[in-house]
């Protein structure tokens, strides 16, 4: 069957210890929004599949873009020439036309040939994705093995990155997984690079990571979202409000102020509702679908929300959302700025 999973890291940890022993399959689709483990295993099957001095004639790469789904047909039913076997990958495979007619090529496989499919789907959720409807994506979980790479969530990535911390073999000060997730996001590629880059600035014999280290040698390179402000405001946590505020002001042709609005508008409405659910009385399930939330993360973070903003300042924010979203449409906003208007926003709202 066909392996899915959110948890998509213990999968991966399980196809890679397979292709390490040696236990290498036909066929491999690996696809989905965190392109780490999709070029991690991608890697891992081009080093282990074939030795060394084979792998000029045994191994072929292509790209979605430059290629049809008849070539790769065509090229893995063919015999390898002066090799064990061949492998061959398809990278961005995304960019390929009727990717999904592949599946012919299930009808007949070829036990010397691997093919490694890498399709990567944009962060976007509107992106295109695979399929899974399809008979392509059916039948390859039977024929081969299937990994879905999803993003880790927000809030485990710290635990992620004190677990990649240990993998490769250091031990971090306390609040450097904190540090690194400031830096980099959920994004485990930038995650992996800045420890790379962290563990070549240490000292030598050194394989202690501290706070000072990353400040020194880890850039702000993470990309901000309007709900990372959204949050930052329900928690009052005005630096970060901030910060994220002048982010956005210095990107405002990729932030404009009428998104970010919307995006709080819909936080601050979705609070409104969970003080409604509570004079309700309704219980934390019935709550947690009413809202269209995960009940972990109602419970994590709605109820100090709500002790941030009660009823009252909740539906006084709601008012400032709604002429700010006015002033940012017509000429009210007179001479301002997009930054100029998200910073009077934030001190607004962080005033309620």
């Amino acid at each position: 069957m066909a392996k899915q999973t959110t948890e998509t890291g213990p999968l991966a940890a399980k196809i890679e210890s397979d292709i390490n022993r040696g236990d290498i399959k036909p066929f491999y689709l690996l696809f989905g929004r965190e392109h780490y483990y999709i070029d991690r295993i991608c890697n891992l099957l081009m080093e282990k599949a074939l030795p060394a001095e084979e792998r000029d004639f045994g191994q072929m790469i292509y790209y979605g873009v430059d290629t049809t789904p008849e070539e790769i047909v065509s090229h893995a039913r063919q015999f390898p020439m002066m090799v064990s076997r061949q492998v061959i990958v398809v990278k961005e495979a995304q960019g390929m036309k009727g990717v999904e007619k592949i599946e012919s090529y299930f009808d007949k496989l070829m036990p010397t040939t691997v093919l490694v499919i890498c399709f990567k789907t944009a962060p976007d959720s509107n992106a295109k994705n695979i399929d899974k409807r399809t008979k392509f994506y059916k039948r390859a979980g039977e024929v081969g093995v299937v990994l879905e790479c999803e993003p880790v969530k927000e809030w485990k990535i710290t635990g992620w990155i004190d677990d990649y911390i240990r993998s490769e073999g250091f031990t971090a000060e306390e609040g450097a997984a904190d540090m690194i997730a400031e830096a980099c996001g959920t994004s485990l590629s930038k995650i992996a690079l800045a420890v790379d880059k962290l563990s070549k600035a240490l000292p030598a014999g050194s394989r202690h990571i501290t706070c000072a280290a990353i400040e020194e040698n880890v850039g702000m390179s993470r990309e901000y979202s309007a709900f990372e402000l959204a949050g930052a405001l329900c928690d009052k946590n005005a630096a970060k409000a901030y910060k994220i505020a002048n982010y956005f002001g210095e990107n405002s042709k990729r932030y404009p102020i009428q998104m970010i609005v919307a995006a709080l508008s819909s936080q601050y409405l979705k609070m409104l509702r969970y003080h409604a659910c509570l004079a309700e009385r309704m219980d934390e399930a019935t709550m947690a679908a009413a809202l269209g939330l995960n009940p972990f993360i109602m419970r994590r973070d709605y109820g100090r929300y709500a002790r941030n903003y009660p009823l009252k300042s909740c539906m006084k924010a709601v008012s400032i959302l709604k002429e700010f979203d006015y002033r940012s449409k017509s000429n009210a906003r007179g001479e301002a700025s997009d930054a100029d208007m998200l910073s009077e926003l934030v001190s607004r709202l962080l005033s309620c």
